[in-house]
């Protein structure tokens, strides 16, 4: 029986069915749903590929006074762009069916990133005539290693294990790391640029135990975390915009994490301790508490892609004991990540049809938290479209995760597992719905303005729930498959003045999304959600068609 069925001969859903529409299709709220977005990115990324040249993605959108007027190539459409654009086509298809245009689209892009590849087995940038930027090379080993952990084909393990063996050649080496010169500015080693390449290289390991690519990540972490003063001991990042890119040197610091894990050729502990330094400078100076990071040090917009890093990075550090950072997560993936994309494009009354499907989808490149195309002059930019999609699978597959003992509930939002259903009614109403599909117990983790026990619980007589002892969490136990357990509780209500980049806002919020912020925005207006009414949550038929991903990221 699929989980669709499932779900349609559960007592309790179909009785709430018939209560508020009389059909015996079991209901849910149309509150957020990862998938949604997720499937107007894709679309964005499929209209961003050119093909009267081989499908080479467009890079930008260009922007002049606040309004898009153009689709540009661009140098960053190479190694860049296009592997960002087939990791994004395969993270999207473990959260939704794929379509043929999908996979013809992951097809033509994947062809197009492969034939990149010089003689040295590097990425090669045709408009430069030279090795892509060192930064390139590694979203196009994100792009691969993803590709490889779904196929497990035996000749992209080889082009990978190759693509690793040309680039450690181009490095200088030291004693005991390898640098890039190639990379470095006037004012700073920029060593983020290349380091962006440990987390896939470690990955790669991870998934294969080539020695190589452990020795080649711990020489680059080393480089980045001992050798460039750039980041201090107490986790500042010292320099500005290129050389403070927060996007970069947050998702290199995720990699070290990782390295530090896989391997004994870095001080794990001192690595922990100096990334969550980062981590809360970061979050102290450059962001807002509803997700707007700035896309560097010094930056007066947010980049999506540096939203994205930010979860990442806060994701490995709740795997080492941090699971304060779910608020966070919760707040950031509810608000600008979500605001950060434009689904909605008439307002902008582009007459080129292309030029509107290539935005439409997009998320965002340079915005304030009030409004999208903030700068006057700039781009929407295609690296930001694999950022919006990476946030977004990445919180998809982190908001329920399983241990063969329990089942977590880490986000308030609605998801399932082949365990367990989640219908979140926020922020419309406080209530969570659970249809648990084992009897395992169920670990539901309260935001910090929620304490466990002012959550009143509807279920069976033979379920249980406790407070999680030592969290501020809610444990399920006793509850059956094909049962229902009911959570209600108040949200928070208040209004907070936040300082973005040296400006004011007021903020409403409920519980942890922001349904208004003033000043209103300008070309984009953005948190335009003050008339949802909580009280009349729109219902539509229950598509349980979720997916368990098999890409780990």
């Amino acid at each position: 029986m699929n989980r669709r069925a499932f779900l349609a001969t559960l007592p309790s859903a179909a009785v709430a069915a018939r209560a508020l529409g009389g059909t015996s299709t079991p209901l849910r709220p149309a509150t957020l749903d990862l998938r949604e977005p997720m499937r107007l990115a894709v679309e964005c990324v499929m209209n961003r590929m050119d093909p009267s040249q081989n499908y080479r993605p467009w890079f930008a959108v260009e922007v002049v006074n606040h309004h898009p007027v153009r689709l540009r190539h661009d140098v960053w459409d190479f190694g860049d762009t296009s592997a960002r654009f087939l990791e994004a086509l395969i993270l999207a298809r473990q959260m939704m069916p794929a379509t043929p245009e999908m996979m013809r689209g992951e097809q033509r892009i994947r062809r197009f990133l492969l034939s990149l590849f010089d003689e040295h087995g590097v990425i090669w940038n045709a408009d430069q005539k030279a090795p892509d930027h060192m930064f390139a090379q590694g979203s196009a080993l994100y792009g691969l290693v993803t590709d490889f952990e779904l196929s497990r084909d035996p000749a992209l393990r080889l082009l990978i294990e190759r693509f690793i063996a040309g680039l450690d050649r181009m490095a200088v080496h030291e004693k005991d790391y390898l640098w890039f010169p190639q990379v470095a500015t006037k004012i700073a080693p920029c060593s983020h640029q290349a380091a962006y390449q440990v987390l896939p290289v470690v990955r790669f390991y991870e998934l294969t135990g080539y020695a190589p690519a452990l020795k080649y990540a711990e020489h680059l972490s080393r480089w980045a975390f001992y050798h460039d003063p750039t980041v201090t001991a107490d986790g500042m990042i010292s320099k500005t915009y290129w050389e403070g890119h927060l996007h970069a040197w947050m998702d290199t610091f995720s990699g070290i994490i990782r390295c530090s894990r896989a391997g004994e050729g870095l001080d794990h502990r001192a690595v922990i301790e100096r990334s969550q330094k980062v981590y809360q400078w970061v979050r102290a100076n450059h962001t807002s508490p509803f997700g707007w990071v700035a896309d560097s040090v010094g930056s007066q917009t947010c980049e999506t892609d540096t939203i994205t890093s930010f979860i990442r990075l806060a994701l490995e550090l709740i795997k080492e004991g941090h699971t304060e950072y779910w608020d966070d997560l919760e707040r950031f993936v509810r608000n600008q990540l979500i605001e950060n994309q434009f689904r909605d494009v008439s307002s902008l009354s582009i007459s080129d049809s292309l030029l509107a499907r290539g935005i439409r989808g997009c998320f965002e490149s340079y915005a304030d938290p009030n409004t999208l195309l903030a700068v006057p002059k700039g781009d929407v930019e295609g690296c930001c479209i694999n950022g919006g999609m990476r946030g977004l699978f990445l919180a998809y597959q982190n908001a329920i995760t399983e241990t063969q003992a329990e089942v977590h509930v880490n986000l308030l939002l609605s998801g399932g597992t082949p365990s367990l259903e989640v219908a979140s009614y926020l922020p419309y109403e406080g209530r969570l719905d659970l249809y648990p599909g084992t009897s395992r117990p169920v670990v539901i983790r309260c935001p910090a303005w929620l304490a466990p026990e002012r959550v009143h619980t509807e279920m069976s007589a033979a379920a249980r729930a406790s407070s999680e002892s030592g969290t501020n969490a809610l444990r399920i136990t006793g509850a059956k498959p094909g049962s229902r357990v009911g959570l209600r509780f108040d949200q928070s209500e208040e209004e907070r003045t936040h300082m973005v980049a040296g400006r004011s806002y007021r903020a409403r919020w409920r519980g942890d999304t922001v349904v208004q912020i003033t000043p209103h925005g300008g070309t984009y207006p953005i948190f335009t959600r003050l008339e949802l009414d909580r009280d009349h949550a729109p219902m539509r038929p229950w598509d349980a068609a979720y997916r368990v991903p098999k890409v780990h990221w």
